[in-house]
């Protein structure tokens, strides 16, 4: 830095602070030059001239401080007399002020000022490090030292040493040696509170800083009806009782931080969004004249304490999703607002808001088909208009749609359970007349949904969850109609993956569970659990923890199903396994048998596709070949094999070597004959 300059330049034209401007950055810069002048009084033993001497960038500020004060007056403690009439005509927010109005005292503001004074000149580096003897911060020593006693004589160096472990316990001050004897200790500023105390909002990746001419109005905010009542009373309510702790709870990016914006706006201020750090939020909100907003994700059964902020006496607000607890200190009472997912009259309001431009007959559809959270319907819709410009349409259709829901898909979903392609319809499907009418129910089930439970409520109430288990012998095609079913649905199917949900670890397993189903609430995803019998056997007597845990599983699976707001499918070849609880959970059974001759004729020419296999032999396989549809499947893959090795369509030859080939690999003898000519047949065989 330039050594003719300050950092902090003040009119030598004026006397007197009225002609200084009311802002952050002004006073911040006149807080620093009250502590310079200080700083030049005492760090040579009181010795002005040898100060100036010993440290000549110090004669720079030593002017700057003249120009403002006569010569005679100009001391630090003329410094805080004008500075004290220049803030009490202060009408906008001010930091520093706003500390002082907190709790804080002018001493404790000019030790957080002194600790971060490098932060702004490096040279008062070299003079720590000279004063100190090595460190090139200030110790608190040094501002026990510099601060312990005024003009007057009087002794302050109990109140400098209660004061410095006040600000490190609120987060002002952190301490960089916490392991040395306390007057040892090397002192600094955190950077999100000097750049707080500048005035300028601190960019923190845990933290995020939302003006008040950002934040949503009230009176535009989308509530559900059983929170538009109380949205108005909201602010009135914590501006009265400035300790109350809101809760909002709902599931994820379903409007509960927009809530907490809009009451900020109604306060008057802005709002603080922090996930971790909890000690410096409540200072950073007293500086910023904020609202802080702390988001938690709880499992079940999970509990977190509220620890105390520190200089925060107004309201405080926890986003949180349906489960866990919190317990504040006694000081604060607290004020719980839940928000649900939104029906179809309210996500029909966030479409239109989003894209008003799309016909009301599209808006209708997405409303009724489409059951995401509010935050996730914007989102959606901002990238479904995205993908039908793409393909140069101005209306959005359902395939848009979906590729925007599968943006949305998060790590939480993605880390424990698979997508599954979904093509098809479930006329495709080669199942019996029984089977194919209880699917056929099922897609209507989940269709209407939320119409059936609204229309059940008022005669005990139904959820709008659904719940199917398709249970059948392996291969019988029960995975095949998950998918199918979702793509008639137009929704996304994910498996979970019971390798990365299952835990050894107690508790673990639940948390899991909790977040693949929470996530596929939100997101309106198909979810399916294959082989659901592993985690859903029957409980058993309690002879050991393992025991006992394995229960725990399955009584918070049970709850969690019931519980359940979307579509969930289990597939089981064994359905004697699930516990008869479950059983009681599920509203469909959809029960799936080996084909039988027509069904499996079916199956193989659907598989076939384009082939030259002769339609009376194929006839025959159906009729006497008893296998599955998984097993047709791979047979008539393995016939695919060998005819692309020789060029060919799908014969005869090809497609009996590959019976023969399943046949083998059961254990079981092929009950067809051999082919003729026997050479084709050989030749096969030796392919296979």
């Amino acid at each position: 830095m330039n050594t003719q300059t300050t950092p902090f330049t003040v009119s030598a034209n004026e006397r007197s602070f009225s002609n200084v401007a009311q802002t952050a950055a002004e006073h911040f810069r006149l807080s620093i030059f009250g502590v310079i002048a200080h700083l030049i009084e005492v760090c040579m033993d009181g010795d002005r001239a040898a100060a100036l001497t010993a440290y000549p960038f110090l004669a720079d500020y030593a002017d700057e401080l003249a120009a403002r004060l006569q010569p005679a007056d100009s001391s630090s403690a003329q410094w805080r007399t004008a500075l004290s009439a220049w803030e009490s005509k202060a009408t906008v927010n001010l930091p520093l002020l706003a500390l002082r109005r907190a709790g804080l005292s002018r001493l404790e503001l000019e030790l957080v000022l002194i600790t971060g004074l490098l932060e702004e000149d490096p040279r008062f580096a070299v003079l720590f490090e000279q004063v100190t003897g090595g460190s090139r911060r200030p110790t608190a020593g040094l501002l026990i030292a510099w601060w312990r006693s005024d003009a007057a004589g009087q002794d302050y160096t109990e109140a400098v040493r209660r004061s410095m472990r006040s600000l490190v316990h609120a987060g002002l001050l952190q301490v960089l040696n916490p392991g040395m004897p306390g007057s040892e200790w090397v002192l600094a500023v955190p950077p999100p509170i000097w750049d707080g105390l500048r005035g300028e909002p601190p960019e923190l990746p845990w933290l995020r800083y939302v003006p008040q001419a950002d934040l949503l109005p009230l009176s535009r905010y989308i509530a559900p009806p059983s929170v538009a009542h109380l949205c108005d009373k909201l602010p009135p309510l914590l501006a009265a009782q400035p300790g109350q702790l809101l809760i909002v709870r709902g599931p994820r990016r379903n409007g509960r931080k927009t809530l907490a914006g809009s009451v900020a706006h109604a306060l008057d201020k802005a709002m603080l969004n922090e996930e971790s750090h909890w000690r410096l939020l409540g200072v950073l909100a007293v500086m910023l004249d904020a609202f802080p907003v702390i988001e938690l994700a709880l499992s079940p059964g999970e509990n977190r304490t509220l620890p105390p902020l520190p200089l925060l006496s107004g309201p405080l607000a926890v986003v949180m999703g349906m489960h866990g607890g919190i317990h504040g200190d006694d000081t604060r009472t607290s004020l719980t607002v839940t928000i649900p997912m939104p029906d179809a009259a309210l996500r029909r309001l966030h479409w239109q808001d989003t894209v008003s431009a799309q016909h009301p007959a599209i808006l209708d559809d997405l409303a009724q088909s489409v059951c995401l959270t509010s935050g996730n319907i914007r989102r959606a819709a901002r990238a479904a208009l995205g993908y039908a410009q793409l393909d140069g349409r101005s209306v959005i259709e359902h395939r848009d749609v979906q590729l925007a829901c599968r943006g949305l898909h998060s790590a939480r979903l993605e880390t424990l359970a698979t997508r599954l392609e979904t093509r098809g319809s479930l006329d495709d499907l080669a199942v019996d007349e029984t089977t194919h009418a209880e699917l056929k129910t099922l897609m209507l089930r989940c269709r209407y949904r939320e119409p059936l439970a609204a229309a059940s409520h008022h005669g005990g109430g139904c959820s709008t969850g659904v719940r199917a288990l398709f249970s059948g012998p392996s291969g019988t095609g029960k995975t095949l109609a998950a998918r199918l079913l979702a793509s008639a649905l137009g929704k996304d199917l994910y498996r979970v993956d019971l390798s990365a949900t299952v835990n050894k670890y107690l508790g673990e397993t639940e948390k899991s569970l909790d977040q693949v189903f929470s996530a596929a609430e939100e997101l309106d995803v198909i979810l399916l659990l294959d082989e659901g019998d592993a985690l859903m056997a029957s409980r058993t007597d309690v002879s050991s923890s393992n025991d006992r845990y394995a229960n725990l599983e399955t009584n918070f699976l049970l709850q969690r199903i019931e519980a359940f707001n979307g579509i969930l499918l289990v597939t089981t070849n064994v359905a004697d396994r699930i516990d008869k609880a479950f059983a009681r959970r599920i509203e469909v059974i959809v029960r799936f048998r080996a084909p039988d001759q027509w069904q499996r004729y079916q199956i193989l020419r659907m598989h076939l596709g384009s082939h030259a296999v002769d339609d009376g032999w194929l006839q025959e396989v159906a009729c006497r070949c008893e296998l599955t549809g998984g097993q047709l499947r791979n047979v008539v893959m393995h016939a695919r094999l060998l005819a692309m090795d020789v060029q060919e369509p799908i014969r005869n030859a090809h497609l009996h070597a590959a019976l023969q080939r399943e046949y083998r690999k059961t254990g079981a003898h092929c009950p067809l004959k051999p082919l003729i000519p026997p050479d084709i047949a050989d030749t096969a065989k030796v392919a296979s």
